[in-house]
């Protein structure tokens, strides 16, 4: 008989455990722990695949717990109970990536099963690949060095004025291919004709729900890294922006410069890994399990798919 996956649920109510434990024990071993400190002993105890807390704890809060556990076990995912009012904490923990997935409070069963079910796969295929490379390393040493020439990677920014990214493109234009795109459909059409590999958008169109956007390109060219940059603070979209889109950062203007350079580095190296190896993305893998079917017949998929048909015409076009 196969052996149960270790998951760890953490809150300072005994009922809301109890009735987390009676959920999850017909297809995990349930660990729980009222307070931060007993949560992370467990985790140094045990091997966790998935860890849940509350974000209004006592001791220490929920994100706090996270940030600790992902020192102590990087390869267990992590997930918050949250509701929106937790603001700061819900952007802290976006950009530290210390969150899988956010849950709203009230929760809803199906919703609970369907996360630790996906946590689990995700933190097996981890595991997998984190095996298989110490063999490889083993079998065959060598250094690993990932080079990237900046100047051919493609960073498009998508809702912006003509001004604010014509400064932008003088601050990056020797290491970038910068192209500007003023709404989505305009992004749909750039996408198709050149490569790119860091989107930059704002969240706010007036045609189109940002999110929806960004996960309809992600879901056709996986590699692509987004970047979030916009003056909206906002709890829910900061928290789809990681349930629906794993978003590499969600930016608030106004942003240091040196700061926002080193997080184009970032991307733009994710990026080409993603590009290079795409058995590393794994959390697109996660993604792609957990979208939605609809997104194949969504309205901003079938434009998509018309702006790759008009260049595919014109291409042929111009052979004949």
């Amino acid at each position: 008989m196969k052996e149960k996956s270790h998951v760890l649920v953490v809150d300072d109510e005994p009922m809301i455990l109890n009735s987390l434990r009676n959920l999850l024990m017909l297809e995990y071993t349930v660990h729980s722990a009222e307070r931060g400190s007993e949560a992370l002993r467990l985790l140094s105890e045990y091997p966790i695949k998935v860890l849940m807390t509350d974000q209004r704890m006592p001791e220490m809060l929920g994100h706090e717990i996270l940030r600790e556990a992902k020192k102590l076990s990087p390869n267990t995912i992590r997930v918050l109970l949250t509701g929106y009012s937790d603001l700061e904490a819900i952007m802290n923990s976006v950009n530290a990536g210390e969150v899988f997935r956010y849950i709203n409070k009230p929760w809803r069963a199906d919703t609970i099963l369907s996360v630790f079910r996906l946590g689990v796969k995700l933190y097996d295929e981890i595991s997998t690949l984190a095996v298989a490379g110490k063999t490889n390393d083993a079998t065959h040493p060598r250094s690993v060095h990932i080079e990237v020439e900046e100047k051919h990677l493609g960073v498009m920014f998508v809702g912006y004025e003509n001004s604010e990214v014509q400064g932008l493109a003088k601050q990056y234009g020797n290491r970038y291919d910068i192209s500007l795109a003023g709404n989505t459909d305009d992004a749909l059409k750039e996408i198709v004709k050149k490569p790119i590999s860091v989107i930059v958008s704002d969240v706010r169109f007036d045609d189109e729900d940002a999110i929806s956007f960004l996960n309809t390109i992600r879901a056709e060219y996986p590699h692509i890294v987004t970047v979030i940059l916009t003056e909206v603070v906002d709890a829910e979209l900061a928290i789809r922006s990681i349930n629906e889109l794993n978003v590499f950062r969600y930016l608030v203007k106004p942003v240091e410069t040196s700061e926002f350079g080193d997080i184009l580095k970032e991307a733009s190296l994710k990026s080409s890994l993603f590009k290079s190896t795409p058995r590393l993305n794994i959390h697109e893998t996660a993604m792609q399990a957990a979208r939605s079917k609809s997104i194949e017949e969504s309205t901003m998929r079938l434009k998509l798919r018309a702006a790759q048909a008009m260049l595919l015409k014109g291409e042929n076009k111009d052979k004949s």
